[in-house]
C-alpha cells in the first residue's frame, strides 16, 4: 500500500515537501527552505546541515541525509529499511529547491529542462550554490519511473522557467502536486490543459499551492495582481512620461520572461537597457539572439560582450538608458542626481526582509522616487477555488499558504472535499473504523 506524510509547507509559504512510499521507492517532491530567520548557532561546531535540520529549516527525513557529522537522531528515527529515494522538482525558486545543497552525493533530482537550463547557468553565475547530487533534466509530458512509483512532468506557468506541475501515480494511488501556479501571467494555456488533463485522470488527492488565501480576502481582491500585460504597459507609461532620468528596475533574476519583456519594451521606447554582468548571461542562456549592454562595473568573468557601458556613461545621459539593479548593487544610485526606481519583484522580496526598509531608504537619500512595478507569480483565490472544482479530486490539500484553515473553509463552501492532513503522520488509502474510504487517512505503523 502506498504511503504518504507531509514534511513542510502546511502552515507556511514555501518549504513544502511531501514524501511517498511504496515497498519499493520513495518519492520526495520539492526539497526547498522553511527560513524562520538565520538558524540559532548550535555549539560543538556542527555542519550547517545538521544545523538546518535541528532549526526545522531542513526536514528531518530518516535515511536522506550523509550520517556523518549528523547527530544520531537529528534525521529522525528509522523502523523499516527504506527502499531507493529520488527527489523532484517543481521549479527553480529556493523555497521549492534550496535544500539540494544538503543531500548527500549522487542523490537522484528530477527536474524539467527549463529549470535545469538555468540551475547551470545560476551556479556559473554565482547565484545558486553547487550541489553534489545526480541532476536529471526531464522533458514536458515525460514520465519518470522509481520502482513501481509514476511522476509526469506537465508543463506549468509560474514566474520561473520550467515550472511544472507532477503527475504521481502508484498502482493504489494518484496524486498531483500543483508546485505554484498563475494565471496571470503569459502562458495561462499551460495551467488550463494540465487542469483538463487532471480532471480526466481523476486524482485521489490534490496538493494544491494557496499563496493568495494568506491574506484576507478584501484585501486580496483590492489589490489583485496585475498581469504581466499590465505590467508591461505600465512601464511604458513611465518610460513616456519621464524622458530626462535615469531608469532603475530591479526584476527577479529567475524570472527570464520578465527580463526580456523588460529588455524589448525598453528598446522600443528609444532607451537602452543595461544589465548586470550576471543577469546578462541568463537572459543570453534562454535568448541568444538578444545582446543587451552590460554595465563594466560588473565584469567579473572572462566572457566578452558586444557592448559595455560604464556608470559614467549614464550619469551623463540619464534620460537615454535603462539600468537593471539588483539590490547589492543599489549603492549605484548616488551617481546620479535623482531619477525612478522600479522594483519589480527583484531582491529584497518584500517589507518583511530587513534590507527592504534599507533600499527605500537610500533611494530616498539619493532623490529616486520608489515604483512597485510587479506582479504576482500566484493564482488568485478565485482561479485557485475553480481549478479544485475543475479537477474534482477525492480530497484537496490546501498547504504554501499561511492560512489553510481559510482555504479549507472555502474549498467547502465551493463544494470541493478538502482536508487538513498532520505534518509527519503517515497517510494512505486505508479505511478508518465506522467511516468511508477516503484518499488520505491515518496509517498506524511502528
Amino acid at each position: 500500500m502506498t504511503r504518504y506524510r507531509f514534511w513542510g509547507g502546511l502552515d507556511t509559504i514555501g518549504g513544502n515537501i511531501v514524501e511517498i512510499l511504496t515497498g519499493e521507492a520513495r518519492v520526495i517532491c520539492d526539497f526547498g527552505l522553511s527560513y524562520s530567520g538565520d538558524p540559532v548557532k548550535q555549539p560543538g561546531g556542527i555542519t550547517l546541515t545538521k544545523q538546518l535540520i535541528i532549526d526545522g529549516s531542513l526536514p528531518a527525513i530518516p535515511d536522506l541525509y550523509d550520517k556523518g557529522g549528523l547527530l544520531s537522531d537529528a534525521a529522525g528515527p528509522v523502523h523499516e529499511k527504506i527502499p531507493q529515494t529520488a527527489i523532484f522538482i517543481s521549479h527553480l525558486h529556493l523555497d521549492h529547491m534550496g535544500g539540494l545543497p544538503h543531500l548527500p552525493e549522487g542523490t537522484k533530482v528530477y527536474l524539467s529542462r527549463e529549470a535545469y537550463r538555468l540551475y547551470n547557468i545560476l551556479i556559473e553565475t554565482g547565484g545558486e550554490q553547487p550541489a553534489r547530487v545526480s541532476l536529471n533534466p526531464v522533458g514536458d509530458n515525460e514520465t519518470v519511473t522509481v520502482g513501481d512509483i509514476r511522476v509526469t512532468f506537465k508543463p506549468s506557468d509560474h514566474d520561473t522557467p520550467g515550472s511544472s506541475v507532477l503527475f504521481i501515480e502508484t498502482d493504489d494511488l494518484k496524486l498531483i502536486h500543483s508546485g505554484d501556479l498563475r494565471l496571470t501571467g503569459n502562458h495561462p494555456d499551460k495551467v488550463i490543459s494540465w487542469v483538463k488533463e487532471a480532471e480526466q485522470w481523476q486524482p485521489d488527492v490534490l496538493l494544491l499551492e494557496g499563496t493568495s488565501f494568506s491574506s484576507d480576502r478584501k484585501e486580496n481582491l483590492s489589490a489583485i495582481p496585475a498581469t504581466e500585460e499590465e505590467l508591461i504597459e505600465s512601464l511604458e507609461t513611465i518610460l513616456c512620461d519621464d524622458t530626462e532620468n535615469i531608469v532603475f528596475i530591479n526584476p527577479y533574476i529567475r524570472n527570464i520572461e520578465r527580463m526580456k519583456d523588460v529588455a524589448e519594451t525598453v528598446e522600443r521606447s528609444g532607451r537602452e537597457i543595461v544589465f548586470e554582468e550576471a543577469y546578462a548571461r541568463v537572459l543570453k542562456t534562454f535568448h541568444p539572439e538578444l545582446q543587451p549592454a552590460v554595465l563594466r562595473e560588473t565584469l567579473i568573468g572572462e566572457e566578452t560582450f558586444e557592448k559595455t557601458i560604464s556608470l559614467q556613461e549614464l550619469s551623463e545621459h540619464p534620460g537615454r538608458f535603462v539600468l537593471q539593479n539588483s539590490y547589492p548593487n543599489i549603492r549605484f544610485a548616488e551617481g546620479f542626481g535623482g531619477g525612478i526606481y522600479c522594483h519589480s519583484n527583484g531582491e529584497p522580496l518584500g517589507s518583511y526582509d530587513p534590507r527592504y526598509a534599507d533600499m527605500l531608504a537610500q533611494l530616498e537619500k539619493h532623490q529616486f522616487s520608489f515604483r512597485e512595478l510587479g506582479t504576482s507569480g500566484y493564482a488568485g483565490q478565485m482561479d485557485l477555488l475553480a481549478i479544485a472544482e475543475v479537477i474534482e479530486a477525492g480530497v484537496t490539500v490546501p498547504w504554501h499558504t499561511l492560512r489553510p484553515d481559510v482555504f479549507h473553509k472555502e474549498l467547502q463552501l465551493a463544494g470541493v472535499r478538502p482536508f487538513l492532513p498532520v505534518a509527519q503522520v503517515w497517510y494512505g488509502n486505508g479505511t478508518a473504523e465506522g467511516e468511508a474510504e477516503l484518499p488520505l487517512h491515518p496509517v498506524h505503523t511502528r
